[in-house]
């Protein structure tokens, strides 16, 4: 996953720095040096539940946008590989974006979708800052391509917001603003279903969080409160109807969260020179929520939920599924053209497979006569 050159381009000249290269690194010392010190004032507050993105902007918009473009642009690609129906025959969308920022999820949106006719984007964000910056974006983004139209608006991030009748929206995103609506306790899933109505028939909403464990085991309860209640269909990232696996296991200690390698901007690397971050996976935590339950392209299919995990005369991995979280393992010594894909698996991929031994309810074995297959991989 790389972004496209224009994307980084349009950055660059926001933050005013449109010709940085590591060639003219020297001739910036100072405002990399500034954006590096608010980069570690933005993680400060973050861990201190402290909004501070609109004291350090430049610095926000650097770092987190590209990587939110990114993270919605991979959830909605995934989207239409697994489940075509959700936008069977539609070229024409309406997309609303709850805590809008500065635009990051509309254009994850716009690079994500692969056919379509128009666009018609609706912002809402309670920040005139973030606002600013995003309507900036935005009709960058409309003066390239007239299929694009935007409607953005100041508004407090309320439970109220779409209480009022309107149009409905092919896709709702939520792209980190559940951290900041509600800071305490679950996640109301009356707010769900409220934004459900909001939707078309085969409508969905897209809910990205930060992948830190409490947010992510909260938006894991979401989703079983959700499938408890029959309140709506989740269709991502589980690839089945029931509890979370992970909800209980090993005293409430794991949680679901993506780590997806991905090829970041040389603007970065070059920002993230003495932060030394792990800038080459994007880390998220999300759902996909829809009223209908589609059938899944792929039925026969399980969500890798661990690295691969390379041990002495064996390699293994976890895979979430209906009966709860599987290892998968398979001594070196098994390994044949059949199955050799397993060496490929990473965190996030989709696998199938046929004639895995269940030795165990929880414990299946790759044997030198299964057939296994990476269907879907998040490292786009």
């Amino acid at each position: 996953m790389r972004l496209p050159e224009n994307i980084i381009g349009k950055i660059l000249e926001v933050i005013n720095m449109s010709d940085l290269t590591w060639r003219t690194v020297r001739l910036h010392r100072k405002k990399l040096n500034r954006l590096q010190k608010n980069l570690r004032a933005l993680s400060h507050d973050f861990a201190h539940r402290t909004a501070s993105a609109d004291k350090f902007s430049d610095a926000y918009f650097a770092y987190n946008f590209p990587m939110n473009l990114a993270k919605i642009r991979i959830v909605v690609l995934q989207l239409q590989h697994l489940y075509p129906q959700v936008f069977e025959h539609l070229t024409e969308f309406r997309i609303c974006d709850i805590g809008c920022g500065e635009g990051a999820g509309m254009l994850g949106i716009y690079y994500g979708l692969q056919e379509f006719r128009k666009l018609r984007f609706s912002g809402f964000d309670t920040s005139p800052q973030m606002l600013r910056k995003c309507k900036d974006m935005m009709r960058w983004l409309k003066n390239g391509d007239a299929r694009v139209q935007v409607r953005l608006q100041q508004q407090n991030m309320s439970h109220g917001l779409l209480k009022k009748k309107v149009a409905k929206y092919d896709i709702v995103i939520l792209a980190n603003s559940l951290t900041e609506m509600f800071t305490d306790g679950a996640i109301p899933v009356n707010f769900i279903e409220r934004l459900l109505k909001s939707c078309t028939d085969n409508g969905v909403i897209i809910v990205l969080e930060p992948a830190t464990k409490n947010l992510s085991r909260r938006l894991m309860t979401l989703r079983n409160d959700i499938i408890n209640r029959q309140k709506g269909q989740v269709l991502l990232p589980c690839l089945h109807s029931e509890m979370c696996p992970l909800i209980d296991i090993r005293k409430q200690k794991d949680w679901c969260h993506q780590s997806i390698l991905w090829d970041p901007p040389d603007y970065m690397n070059i920002l993230n020179q003495g932060l030394n971050r792990e800038i080459n996976r994007l880390k998220f935590s999300y759902l996909v929520i829809a009223q209908k339950n589609f059938p899944r392209h792929d039925f026969n299919a399980f969500l890798v939920i661990s690295d691969l995990l390379k041990e002495k005369g064996k390699k293994r991995c976890f895979l979430c599924t209906p009966t709860g979280r599987v290892e998968l393992m398979r001594f070196n010594k098994l390994k044949c053209p059949t199955n050799s894909e397993f060496d490929k698996i990473l965190k996030g991929d989709i696998i199938s497979f046929k004639n895995v031994a269940q030795t165990k309810p929880q414990y299946w074995q790759i044997t030198e006569d299964t057939q296994i297959g990476i269907s879907v991989s998040k490292n786009i």
